[in-house]
């Protein structure tokens, strides 16, 4: 062993811990059949029942041979079967029993041994993965060790091993491993990996739930609520897939609980401060009869009653509930937080109920983005009528269009179908579902028929939905098949193989990957591959699957053809807000500290989607297209919808005040905006106010007593022009919808009409969003003259944006006189380029505070640029002093985005200048 370990401490200490793990590592059968050349069933059981036998022995001497003799009987079973398929169950066997050999008796020989039979193990297929976890994990720590590995290498090299254990029966076994082994890595990254996997692909597996609460937990972990339940009525409820898009609470109660009853109408307090949000799903623990609901409405408590099949004993309340009374809110995705110590959302105290309920309304999401989840997962985008149907040419056996008319009438479009209560949506499907029963028995012979069939399929899909009623499901699979039995032309069938994915996926049991596929071939043809696409992106948050979400949302994004049908699913993939909340637990805490980054999402991948081509109106008549009037500058776009109530002011967080002498009125989004483009240093930046609003009479009132400098202008046609869709242009009436637009027309950042409940200051985040944008936009431009070669233009650019701020959070002043310097060199201009050069060191210096004893590559470069300046300038001693600073050792800091813009400078090879 020493010899093996004798570099340094850590790999000791993971090997000891790879050891420890003898007894979570198990041996199972694995299903496969017999073959004629097998080692016999009951030869492997007579081998484990040695094994599981091994811990009676007490002395050391007596463990040693205990050991060893079993790993000698499973070496002579496979001696007489050595190409049998199942002795890998026999070597794992034989690893377990070395394992604890080599605890008791650390010899080379011992050693030896256990490396042999990991390499045997480690060739079984993924069949035997569980027990081939050990082996790889043992030979991968002895392979680091003997070429003296890191702690990074060895991070990478377990970060591999857990990819090649992805979809893999021991996929879970290696995560959780592996969540031991990486703190002693020193590495955050690797633990962040680990437990977003848990998250995203285990959020409902009740053991890594219970490992994750008693291991890793620092008080609270995001977890799934899933399984499936019976009613009181005997009705089979499976979560979360009936309950997708809507808020619960899960309350876990006994009558056994001295002041339950007091806590449970606490809870129902709670939910009636918030009419129509939640829905409140009981657990009785009791096993009652009734599953308790003859005491809920002695309680005046309208609740759903679940049964749960061994109450207090059963995994459901071992997991979720832990102790009780306890009501856990379950999000629009059916995820929960579960905390490990009993606070915040009322968690009960052994027997005595601690009713003390209460719920933090930053936790809770909005009503609009639960109704546009619930809209998007029932499918109303793929029946939606965009008017494009009406052209479509059809026969005289058609369908009625006034039919058609009337059933499409009870679908309604964003954004107005998100500003509907619950029970407005419910009536609406339910009215659907009844006109088109209709429809279809009075035009039963008609050759369009499926189209009635395809929108009484998504009404049924509402209802489910909006009802938590599964046989409105079953009506729906069943229409569904109805569908696919006939003829039908190309795109007709994507609602009926939507549904009937949707239903296997609820079902469990099933392979979400292969389902999906089978939707896109079932599908794919010339003409309607986007919507399929769209649709199997939607039904990927149903199989709660981040991977295939984002597989399928690139498909849509490569091949959607503009359709207004997918507008809706199109402007959802592309808004950051659902893309931060997408199967999450809603966490207050975590947003506060994540949501503003997130939002501004400075070094994130910039958006390169063209604004389509829009027409407002200008208050004077006029016309304002863009992004073609844009007169060669930035836009920063603005949608605001007046309140409906023509009395009622726009909220000030939307437009502002501007500021009055020494006293700062409230500044919204708008005032940011006209900030930021009057601190433009070469005032290359619109600002265009659009109202959603024919109103212009209203809106030339605001404008005059307001006093704005912005381009104000009008959305033709209010919420109902198809831009308000496209755009995703959903709650313009609370949040101002910001979108800044490049030169060439492409949008580069965009905000939706939600806010981040929990951030600081969402107005102030986007004014730092805004600015940010603009300044890596301009960046961006100055480098490619620097480039080009053409440098006067490369110094005038890198001069701004913007003069230097007061607030320097954003370290881009360094960066960019670092280039402007450069730029100066190949002007020869030296004087202008010591100051740029001199100025980007001070910034440096300023943001980073390591100039003297410490420096960083990047202070490095800076120095020995400001060596051949200075040399050009003769000035000799500080030249020689610049580059003895510069052959300073450097020390690491970690790369920022800053670092590698540096980096890129100094490797810059210039071309010569334009016109020379």
């Amino acid at each position: 062993m020493k010899s093996h370990y004798k570099h340094c401490y850590f790999p000791a200490a993971c090997l000891a811990v790879l050891l420890a793990l003898v007894h979570v590592s198990s041996v199972p059968a694995q299903g496969i059949a017999v073959q004629a050349t097998s080692i016999s069933e009951s030869d492997i059981a007579a081998l484990q029942t040695e094994f599981a036998q091994q811990s009676q022995a007490t002395s050391a001497s007596r463990k040693r041979r205990v050991y060893k003799g079993t790993v000698r009987k499973g070496a002579a079973l496979i001696k007489a079967a050595p190409d049998a398929p199942n002795r890998f169950r026999v070597l794992a066997i034989m690893l377990q029993s070395q394992k604890r050999l080599l605890l008791v008796d650390n010899s080379e020989r011992n050693r030896e041994a256990l490396y042999e039979a990991c390499e045997q193990l480690v060739q079984a297929p993924d069949d035997y993965a569980l027990i081939r976890l050990d082996a790889d994990l043992l030979l991968s720590d002895r392979d680091l060790t003997l070429n003296e590995a890191d702690f990074q290498g060895r991070a990478l090299a377990l970060s591999a091993l857990l990819k090649r254990y992805r979809d893999t029966p021991a996929e879970a076994q290696s995560l959780m491993i592996a969540s031991q082994l990486a703190p002693k890595l020193n590495s955050a990254q690797l633990e962040d990996e680990i437990l977003d996997a848990m998250r995203e692909r285990f959020a409902d597996d009740p053991v890594i739930i219970a490992f994750r609460l008693k291991t890793l937990s620092t008080g609270r972990i995001d977890v799934s609520f899933a399984g499936t339940y019976e009613r009181a009525d005997g009705v089979p409820l499976v979560f979360p897939a009936d309950r997708f898009g809507h808020t619960s609470f899960y309350v876990f109660w006994s009558q056994r609980t001295s002041g339950y009853e007091k806590y449970l109408k606490e809870v129902q307090a709670q939910a009636d401060q918030r009419p129509g949000l939640f829905k409140i799903f009981s657990f009785n623990v009791d096993e009652l009869p009734d599953a308790g609901e003859k005491i809920l409405a002695g309680l005046d408590l309208d609740w759903t009653a679940m049964r749960l099949p061994g109450g207090k004993n059963s995994q459901t309340f071992k997991t979720y509930g832990q102790s009780g009374p306890v009501a856990i809110l379950v999000n629009a995705y059916g995820h929960a937080l579960l905390r490990s110590e009993l606070a915040k959302y009322g968690r009960g105290h052994g027997q005595v109920a601690n009713t003390a309920f209460a719920i933090d309304d930053k936790i809770i999401g909005h009503e609009r983005f639960l109704a546009q989840l619930q809209s998007l997962f029932i499918g109303d985008f793929l029946v939606m009528n965009t008017g494009a149907d009406r052209n479509v040419d059809r026969t005289g056996d058609a369908v009625p269009q006034e039919t058609l008319d009337a059933i499409q009438a009870c679908f309604i479009a964003a954004p107005m179908r998100f500003r509907m209560t619950s029970e407005q949506a419910l009536a609406n499907y339910t009215q659907a579902e009844k006109l088109c029963r209709a429809a279809i028995a009075k035009h039963a012979q008609t050759s369009d028929l499926w189209r009635v069939r395809n929108l009484r399929l998504i009404a049924l899909l509402g209802m489910w939905n909006m009802a938590t009623e599964p046989r409105h499901l079953e009506a729906a699979t069943e229409e569904a098949n109805v569908v696919l039995a006939a003829a039908l032309p190309k795109g007709a069938d994507v609602v009926a193989q939507f549904c009937l994915a949707k239903a296997a996926i609820r079902q469990g049991n099933v392979d979400a990957k292969s389902v999906l596929a089978n939707l896109i071939r079932a599908t794919d043809d010339a003409e309607t591959p986007a919507s399929a696409y769209a649709a199997a992106a939607i039904l990927a948050l149903n199989a709660s699957s981040i991977e295939l979400h984002t597989h399928y949302a690139e498909k849509l994004f490569e091949t959607h053809d503009d359709h207004s049908r997918l507008w809706p699913v199109v402007s959802f993939l592309r808004d950051r807000y659902h893309m931060y909340a997408v199967l999450k637990a809603n966490d207050a805490r975590l947003e506060r500290q994540q949501a503003r980054g997130y939002l501004i999402n400075h070094g994130g991948a910039m958006t390169r989607n063209p604004l389509p081509a829009i027409e407002l109106k200008t208050l004077d008549g006029g016309t304002l297209s863009l992004p073609k009037d844009n007169d060669g500058k930035l836009t920063l776009l603005m949608f605001i919808e007046p309140p409906a109530d023509p009395d009622a002011e726009i909220p000030l967080d939307m437009l502002g005040k501007p500021a009055e002498g020494k006293q700062r009125e409230v500044q919204g989004t708008l005032q940011f905006a006209t900030d930021i483009a009057g601190r433009h240093i070469y005032n290359d930046v619109n600002v265009v106010l659009a109202f959603v609003s024919e109103d212009v009479e209203r809106i030339k009132a605001l404008a005059e007593t307001n006093a704005w400098t912005c381009q104000v202008a009008i959305v033709p046609g209010g919420l109902k022009n198809p831009m308000v869709r496209q755009l995703g242009i959903l709650s313009a009436d609370r949040v101002a919808n910001v979108f800044l637009i490049r030169r060439d027309g492409t949008v580069a950042w965009q905000t939706s009409g939600l806010k981040f409940k929990a951030a600081f200051s969402h107005g102030y985040s986007v004014f730092l969003g805004m600015t940010i944008r603009i300044e890596v936009i301009e960046i961006a431009r100055a480098t490619k003259a620097l480039e080009q070669g053409d440098f006067k233009q490369a110094v005038h650019l890198f001069a701004g944006p913007f003069p230097k701020k007061r607030d320097e959070r954003y370290g881009w002043t360094a960066p960019r006189f670092h280039a402007r310097a450069i730029a100066n060199m190949a002007l020869k201009d030296w004087e202008a380029a010591l100051v740029d050069i001199d100025t980007a060191i001070a910034a440096h210096d300023e943001e980073y505070n390591h100039l003297k004893l410490h420096p960083c590559d990047s202070m490095v470069m800076m120095y020995a640029i400001k060596a051949k300046i200075l040399e050009k300038l003769g000035k000799t001693a500080e030249a020689t002093a610049a580059k003895e600073y510069a052959a300073t050792p450097t020390q690491s800091y970690g790369t920022s985005r800053y670092d590698l813009f540096h980096r890129k400078l100094n490797e810059l090879k210039l071309n010569q200048p334009q016109g020379k």
